[in-house]
């Protein structure tokens, strides 16, 4: 075992890292390095964070429950949140991991504003857990992190501070990240989730409808939506379906329970508890203030 990159690794993990930038921030559970040797395995697990896997040298198998892969110096692999993975020597070779574990919380804020780590978490999000070629600079990036901790030259916790995003970036590079990838080439996955409950608005549609029609689990989309709007799936369509009533209410003579049962609600009674619980009214009562307003305003 290298004692030196153990005291660098052993310091970093020390490190206590969380960075501010727009529209979240990235709490780093760990940065660290692993040193395997002879034969080892690591059981199947799974993260609530992201876990950047990056193989500086020898090589692993990996294998999560949709597909197994060789891990080889100079590439690394994403593990994603909630994604199982298990891990076992391939030889008899030393392998040298580097770790980097991390969370992104979107900021109350900035949520629904575009940003370029919008963007990246995004992309993480959507990306397979398979080997990717180290082409931008990845394991050079955590090697100066490294040397800084050995060092604790004034300003080394600075630095790798600052090197956190520029580790992140060069992995999504790696990975094949676009310019802008969602906001200036094609719709966003928000915006298709976003449209589809808007099309499906006079039906009952639920989270795992949404999920078949992205091709994505429910736990990814809740993620996207979370990242985006700051609450859960399920609200996010019942908030859709309430713009709609209040619509209905203002600018159709339907009743209650044609508004209700037209919107997919299995009750008025249910339909009148989310309108007050979301608008602080009933439905009646929403509907007689605003054509109240409207009276007044003609008059």
């Amino acid at each position: 075992m290298d004692t030196e990159l153990n005291k660098a690794s052993r310091r970093l993990s020390e490190l206590p890292i969380s960075i501010e930038l727009s529209g979240f921030t990235i709490d780093v559970q760990w940065l660290r390095v692993m040193q395997k040797s002879g034969q080892w395995e690591i059981e199947r697990h799974a993260h609530s964070s992201f876990e950047f896997h990056i193989i500086a040298r020898g090589s692993c198998k990996v294998a999560t429950d949709t597909r197994s892969f060789v891990a080889e110096a100079g590439s690394f692999y994403l593990t994603a949140p909630g994604v199982y993975h298990q891990q076992w020597s391939r030889s008899e070779e030393d392998l040298v991991e580097y770790s980097l574990d991390c969370t992104f919380r979107p900021r109350k804020e900035s949520i629904g504003s575009p940003s370029e780590w919008v963007e990246l978490h995004e992309f993480f999000l959507s990306c397979a857990c398979l080997p990717v070629k180290d082409t931008s600079g990845v394991i050079a990036l955590f090697d100066q992190a490294l040397n800084e901790a050995l060092a604790l030259k004034p300003g080394y916790s600075i630095v790798i501070h600052s090197l956190v995003p520029s580790i992140l970036v060069a992995a999504a590079r790696s990975m094949g990240l676009s310019t802008n990838l969602t906001i200036t080439k094609e719709k966003s996955r928000m915006d298709m989730i976003a449209d589809f409950v808007e099309d499906n608005l006079f039906r009952p549609i639920s989270p795992a409808d949404i999920a078949a029609f992205m091709n994505l689990s429910e736990k990814q989309v809740s993620r996207i939506v979370f990242a985006s709007e700051g609450y859960s799936t399920k609200r996010f369509i019942t908030l859709a379906k309430i713009e709609q009533a209040k619509k209905m209410l203002t600018s159709t003579s339907y009743s209650l329970v044609e508004i209700s049962k037209e919107l997919g609600f299995s009750t008025t009674s249910y339909f009148n508890t989310v309108f007050r619980k979301t608008e602080g009214v009933t439905p009646g009562a929403y509907r007689e203030q605003i054509l109240e307003k409207l009276d007044i305003h003609h008059t």
